[in-house]
């Protein structure tokens, strides 16, 4: 069975979103299913909101306050979803780095052109000062290759494990020679580059990174690799083949376009499967956004930092280059408990949430015995018991 009605827009608005808030859901019923992923997909043309006034990236916490200021005000929920995606996909943490205000010039890259094609993206990545950084990219040169960058732009950005050679990690570490970084800026030095001969899946020549980044993601691999991670994010855990396969197929009819692959992922038939309904477990953030819009909230309270850290999610400090944990790794047994306060947390904040909270959060259809449950409850009870329902936890 397929979802419909206020039950599709609701799954998808989790999924591609932070979820309903009580001021715009009519607003997003109202265009239907196909209308709402087309508006979705619509604001992905607009640039970033403007930064707040005085908005300083060194200030403690200040890029993380923004950031979660603009998941849970709604005006384009899904570039930032899809930022939040990109940040898990090319994993980079300030604890290394320590220069915010790069963290915060990646963070604009994955939310202006995410929706583009993939291989620029992958591309300006590549020369994006916070990654250099990340992975040593200043210490790859001529007769000193550094492999940091090139295993992982394979591995964890590209093909994934056992679509490479350990040659193919050498000789694209050759290539990205004398890519590095001055200040804040990408910079190339042609006399740390090495210009030999190099061999990469297959193609030869003086290559360099461009040409790597070219040759990477138009493998076959490459597509299967990022619909594979796509449909595991937005959609269900364990796609099949066919479906792995359907979406490597228009991204290889887009020459990767990520809009075009988001368009027909949220339009088949697998996404609105009732059986994919609530199968993701919702990360910390995806959480306390949902929590905060669900209960008519638009600013993230500075206790959210609090909360979020000991889920084991700040934004900007992924634990590894591999990225955030996802599914039942977010559900320790110290994460669950703090859920459960920030359910609790929120209740107290707007208890008047009471009257929306069971429609917004499961669509106005609670399964049974949460449903009776809420009926019973009233106030404060009720938006905590809705917030902290195992049921809440899952997108």
């Amino acid at each position: 069975m397929a979802l419909t009605g206020d039950a599709a827009v609701g799954h998808l608005l989790r999924r591609a979103g932070f979820g309903l808030a009580p001021d715009d859901a009519a607003e997003w019923r109202k265009l239907g299913y196909r209308g709402a992923v087309r508006r979705l997909l619509d604001e992905l043309d607009g640039p970033p909101p403007p930064e707040p006034p005085g908005f300083d990236p060194y200030e403690p916490g200040a890029i993380q306050q923004v950031w979660l200021d603009r998941m849970v005000s709604g005006r384009t929920p899904l570039a930032e979803k899809l930022a939040l995606f990109w940040h898990g996909h090319f994993a980079t943490s300030d604890a290394k780095i320590q220069e915010p205000a790069l963290m915060w010039k990646q963070y604009l890259l994955f939310r202006t052109k995410g929706a583009g094609r993939f291989g620029p993206l992958v591309l300006d990545v590549s020369k994006d000062v916070a990654m250099i950084r990340w992975l040593d990219g200043n210490a790859n040169r001529k007769g000193q290759p550094n492999e940091n960058y090139a295993r992982e732009l394979q591995e964890l950005f590209t093909l994934g494990i056992g679509n490479y050679t350990e040659r193919d990690i050498r000789e694209i570490a050759r290539a990205f020679t004398g890519w590095g970084s001055r200040h804040h800026d990408f910079v190339f030095t042609d006399e740390f580059h090495d210009h030999g001969e190099k061999t990469v899946h297959g193609t030869t020549g003086d290559l360099d990174g461009s040409d790597v980044v070219g040759i990477l993601t138009n493998l076959s691999a490459c597509r299967t690799f990022v619909a594979t991670k796509l449909l595991r994010f937005f959609s269900h855990p364990d796609p099949t083949r066919e479906e792995v396969a359907g979406l490597a197929e228009v991204l290889e009819a887009t020459g990767g376009d990520i809009r075009s692959a988001l368009f027909a992922m949220f339009l088949s038939p697998s996404f609105l499967d009732e059986g994919h309904e609530r199968c993701l477990v919702k990360s910390p953030v995806e959480m306390c956004m949902g929590g905060l819009r669900g209960t008519g909230t638009r600013e993230t309270p500075l206790w959210v930092h609090g909360s979020l850290e000991r889920m084991g999610q700040i934004l900007f400090r992924p634990p590894s280059v591999k990225g955030w944990p996802d599914g039942t790794q977010w559900l320790t047994s110290s994460a669950v408990v703090e859920r459960m306060k920030v359910a609790r947390r929120l209740a107290q904040t707007k208890p008047e949430a009471a009257a929306w909270i069971a429609d917004l959060a499961f669509d106005g259809q609670a399964p049974q015995p949460l449903g009776a449950a809420l009926e019973a409850a009233e106030g404060e009870e009720r938006v905590a018991l809705a917030l902290a329902s195992p049921e809440f936890q899952l997108a």
